[in-house]
């Protein structure tokens, strides 16, 4: 079983968030501090968790999914591991739509691409590990092009 945890520590985000919470704290708006002190909170605790297993590709965001989401091998057309460019694919990090489909990812450019039979849009989960997801695929036995 292969397991992933991603959090958003990169160095561009905390610099804007602790910018932005001089500004409000410069501003003197006391609203304006206790949320900006549960966004940062919220930036820190947040994780994407996946995993790979017998089962199929799992992934959940921590705290708010307390279980898994599933996508089984049974309903998988494909899974394979490819670059793509966050923001002009799907607008940045996190949670995302766009026309071609749904990706959940933190940080980087490498991502597992799911195409889930009868579906035409696919599934994108990022991973910090391309070349390890990559030959746990290769190696499972499951229906992966």
């Amino acid at each position: 079983m292969y397991k992933e945890t991603q959090k958003f520590r990169q160095p561009w985000l905390w610099a804007l968030l602790v910018y932005s919470m001089g500004v409000v704290i410069y501003s003197g708006q006391l609203v304006g501090v206790a949320i900006m002190l549960l966004v940062m909170a919220l930036f820190w605790f947040l994780t994407l968790q996946t995993r790979i297993d017998q089962e199929g590709i799992s992934y959940r965001w921590f705290p708010f999914q307390s279980s898994y989401r599933l996508i089984k091998w049974s309903t998988t057309e494909k899974a394979v591991v490819r670059d793509y460019a966050a923001i002009s694919e799907f607008g940045g990090w996190g949670i995302r739509f766009s026309w071609t489909g749904m990706a959940h990812t933190v940080a980087g450019h490498h991502g597992i691409e799911i195409k889930r039979k009868g579906k035409k849009r696919i599934l994108l989960i990022g991973t910090q590990h391309p070349k390890e997801v990559r030959t746990i695929l290769s190696k499972e036995p499951l229906p992966v092009i």
